[in-house]
C-alpha cells in the first residue's frame, strides 16, 4: 500500500513541476515540501466528493498558503474532480481553471479565493463557526442527528504566522474552542528573503498550546504512515489543531532548502534528474491508471460511507414535523439562505425622529426572526454601533446558537471570518464605525471579489462624532469603499431609506456596505423605500421651473432639503436628488439618470466626506460641497464651523453657485 503511496506521490511532484514549467512561474519549493501532505490527506483524511463536489457535507480545504495552489489542483485532478490535463497545462492563464492564485470554484474542489497573508485563516475559522451553529440549528430540532460531521482543513505558511490577520482569526478559534478545525502548517524554515529566523523567532508549537490548540510536530514529512496518523489525530481532536509539518521547501531539487527554489521554475536539467530520481518516464502531464485506481478507490470507499450516513440522518430530519425546519431544509438543498424582508409591511408615522443608529436596530430585529441565518456580530463594539439581534447574549462554545458574535477588537479577521461564514450560505453582518473601515478593506475585496452576501455596517459616518479628533472622523472610506468593484454601498438619508436599503440587500444577494449616521433624523417628506433600488431619486421636486439640483446622501439630505425651502423665498426653485447608493444609480441606465439629473442644469453635491468620485455629477469642481482635510477634535459645531459645513455656510454656498 504504502509504495504505490510513494510512487502516487512523486507523480504528483512531477505533474506540479510540469505545471509550473510550462507556466513559466510559480512556487516549486512548497510543492516539492508539502506533496506528501496534500496527498495523505485528499487521498486518505479528507470527505472529498469527486463526483458530488458541491456535497454540503464535504470537508472544506483552504489554501491560506496560496502559492500551493499548483499542487492542489494537480492533486484534485489525480483524484478524478473536473480538472482536466488541459486545464492543468493553462495553469496561470487567462480563463483556464487553474489560476495562479486559487478562485472560488466549488464545482471543482476550490472552496475560497485566497492570495492574501491571513486570509485563508479567517475565512477557515469562519466556515468552522458556520459548521457549528448550523449543526447547532438541526440538534434542536433532535439531539441525535449528528448530520454534519465535516472539518475544514487550512493550508499555511511562513506569512500566515506572521499576518496580524491570522493572529486575530487564531485567537478567536481558540476562544470559541473550534473543535471541527485542522490548520496543516509548512514549518520549511525558509521564506522568499531567506532564513526564517531573520523575521520569525516564535516557538509556534508553545505559542499556539497556550491559545488552547491541540498540536503536534512532525519532522519526517515523507512517511505517509506519520502523516495520515498526525492528520487523524487533529480531526478528532476537541479543540482546533495545529499541525506543524517541519518540510523541506524544494526537497530533491538541486536548490533543496535554499530560497532561490521558493518561486520561479526549475532549470531543465533540474526536473530531468528529478524524473531519473523518482523513476518518472512517462510524458509530461501524465499520470499512470494505477495511480489514478489507487486514489481514487480510497476515497470512494471513505466518502460512500459517509455519504451513507448523512442520507440516513437527512432522511430522519426531513419526516420532522416542524414550521422552523424549512430554513434550514433550503440551505441544505440550495447552499444560501434567503431572508425575506418587504417594507410594505411596515407603516411609520409622520412624526418618527431618533438616531438613525436606533432605527437600523430596530430594522434589524425585524428582520433577525424571519431566518435563523441571519447573524453577525462587531469588532468590539456592538453598543456603540446598535447591532445586537435579541438582546446582549453572544456566541460561545456552550452556546452555539447565539446570533450575537464577539469578534473583538478584530476588524481584519471579522471580515475574513464572516466571508468564511457566508461561504457556508449564511447571510451575516460586520459593524464597526466607519474610520476603522480601512483595517477591512482585504477582507471586503474578498467579499466583492467572491459575490458573497457579507453586508458591512459602518456607523459614526460623519464629522458630527468629533470630540474624538481626526483618527476617529471618517473622511476619505465613504470614497474608499465605493472605488470596490461589486460592492455596493448604501447611505440612507431616513427611517424609510434605511428599511429601503435593507430590502435591497436582502435581495440582490450580494456584497453591500451600510453606512448610518448617529443623528436623530425625522423621517422626510418624499422619501421612498422603493426607490432605493434604484440608487436615486427626486426626494424633493421643484415647485415650478428649475433652477438647479442638489444631490446629497445620507444626513446631509436633511440639509438639501431645508436649503432648497429656504431658497424657495429668495427665489430660488431647486430640486433636491437623494443618491442612497452610486452603485445602483450608475448601473441604472442613462435614460433614467438624465430624468433624475438633466443635463445642462446647474448641479451641486452636499457629502460630508471626500469630494472624489462626485466629478461625474457636479457641473465643476466649485459646486461639489465635501470636506477633504482631517477634521480636529472639537465639538460638533465648532467641527462644522471649521469646514464650512455648517447650515448657513452650506446655505451661501449652494445661493450663489446656483445664482
Amino acid at each position: 500500500m504504502y509504495q504505490n503511496d510513494m510512487q502516487a506521490v512523486n507523480e504528483l511532484k512531477m505533474l506540479t513541476i510540469d505545471m509550473i514549467n510550462k507556466a513559466g512561474s510559480g512556487n516549486p519549493g512548497i510543492c516539492l515540501g508539502m506533496a506528501p501532505i496534500m496527498y495523505t490527506l485528499i487521498t486518505k483524511i479528507a470527505n472529498v466528493y469527486p463526483k458530488n463536489p458541491t456535497f454540503f457535507n464535504r470537508d472544506r480545504i483552504i489554501l491560506s498558503s496560496a502559492h500551493i495552489a499548483p499542487l492542489y489542483y494537480a492533486m484534485l485532478h489525480m483524484a478524478s474532480f473536473n480538472i482536466t490535463k488541459e486545464d492543468l497545462m493553462n495553469f496561470r492563464r487567462y480563463g483556464s481553471n487553474t489560476p495562479g492564485m486559487p478562485e472560488l470554484n466549488n464545482p471543482l474542489g476550490v472552496d475560497a479565493s485566497t492570495g492574501v497573508a491571513g486570509d485563508g485563516v479567517g475565512m477557515a475559522v469562519g466556515y468552522a463557526l458556520a459548521r457549528r451553529y448550523v449543526d447547532a440549528l438541526i440538534r434542536k430540532e433532535d439531539d441525535r442527528l449528528k448530520l454534519l460531521n465535516f472539518t475544514t482543513y487550512c493550508f499555511l505558511s511562513d506569512s500566515d504566522m506572521m499576518s496580524g490577520a491570522s493572529e486575530e482569526a487564531f485567537s478567536l478559534a481558540a476562544t470559541q474552542n473550534l473543535d471541527n478545525l485542522v490548520f496543516l502548517y509548512d514549518a520549511n524554515n525558509m521564506t522568499a528573503e531567506g532564513q526564517l529566523d531573520q523575521t520569525l523567532k516564535e516557538d509556534i508549537s508553545k505559542k499556539f498550546q497556550i491559545k488552547g490548540f491541540y498540536v503536534d510536530t512532525l519532522k519526517d514529512t515523507t512517511n505517509i504512515k506519520e502523516i495520515e496518523r498526525a492528520l487523524d489525530g487533529a480531526k478528532n481532536a476537541k479543540k482546533p489543531a495545529l499541525l506543524i509539518f517541519k518540510t523541506l521547501i524544494g526537497r530533491d531539487s538541486f536548490n533543496a532548502g535554499r530560497n532561490i527554489v521558493h518561486s520561479g521554475v526549475l532549470s531543465f536539467d533540474d526536473t530531468a534528474a528529478l524524473r531519473r530520481k523518482y523513476n518518472l518516464f512517462l510524458p509530461q502531464f501524465e499520470i499512470s491508471k494505477d495511480t489514478i485506481l489507487h486514489i481514487t478507490k480510497q476515497i470512494q470507499d471513505r466518502v460512500d460511507r459517509n455519504q451513507k450516513r448523512f442520507n440516513e440522518y437527512y432522511a430522519r430530519l426531513k419526516s420532522i414535523n416542524s414550521l422552523s425546519l424549512n430554513a434550514i431544509l433550503n440551505l441544505l438543498e440550495t447552499g444560501h439562505a434567503n431572508v425575506d424582508f418587504d417594507v410594505n409591511n411596515y407603516k411609520i408615522n409622520d412624526g418618527y425622529r431618533e438616531p438613525l443608529i436606533e432605527s437600523n436596530y430596530k430594522v434589524m430585529n425585524l428582520i433577525s426572526p424571519r431566518n435563523p441565518f441571519f447573524l453577525g456580530g462587531s469588532a468590539g463594539l456592538s453598543l456603540s454601533c446598535q447591532t445586537l439581534l435579541g438582546g446582549a447574549v453572544y456566541m460561545a462554545s456552550t452556546t452555539p446558537l447565539h446570533k450575537n458574535i464577539r469578534f473583538g477588537a478584530r476588524e481584519r479577521a471579522m471580515s475574513y471570518i464572516l466571508n468564511g461564514m457566508s461561504l457556508l450560505g449564511l447571510n451575516v453582518f460586520g459593524s464597526t464605525k466607519l474610520c476603522f473601515a480601512d483595517e477591512m478593506k482585504s477582507g471586503l475585496r474578498h467579499s466583492a471579489l467572491m459575490n458573497l452576501p457579507v453586508t458591512y455596517i459602518f456607523t459614526h459616518d460623519s464629522i458630527f462624532n468629533s470630540e474624538e479628533g481626526p483618527m476617529r472622523i471618517a473622511v476619505e472610506q465613504l470614497a474608499m469603499l465605493r472605488s470596490i468593484p461589486n460592492l455596493s454601498v448604501y447611505r440612507p438619508a431616513d427611517i424609510i431609506e434605511l428599511m429601503g436599503s435593507w430590502e435591497s440587500i436582502l435581495q440582490l444577494n450580494k456584497p453591500a456596505a451600510l453606512v448610518i449616521s448617529t443623528n436623530s433624523i425625522p423621517k422626510l417628506p418624499g422619501s421612498d423605500p422603493q426607490a432605493v433600488k434604484k440608487g436615486a431619486y427626486i426626494i424633493k421636486k421643484e415647485k415650478e421651473r428649475l433652477d438647479g439640483i442638489i444631490i446629497a446622501t445620507g444626513s446631509e439630505v436633511v440639509s438639501a432639503m431645508q436649503i432648497a425651502y429656504d431658497l424657495l423665498q429668495n427665489g430660488l426653485d431647486l430640486r433636491v436628488v437623494s443618491l442612497p447608493c452610486v452603485e445602483i444609480f450608475n448601473s441604472s441606465g442613462l435614460e433614467y439618470e438624465k430624468q433624475i439629473l438633466p443635463p445642462n442644469v446647474k448641479t451641486a453635491v452636499i457629502e460630508a466626506g471626500s469630494s472624489f468620485g462626485w466629478h461625474r455629477y457636479a457641473t465643476n469642481d466649485d459646486f461639489i460641497l465635501s470636506i477633504n482635510d482631517y477634521v480636529y477634535s472639537s465639538n460638533p459645531l465648532e467641527a462644522l464651523q471649521q469646514m464650512s459645513f455648517d447650515y448657513d455656510s452650506l446655505k451661501m454656498k449652494i445661493e450663489s453657485l446656483m445664482k
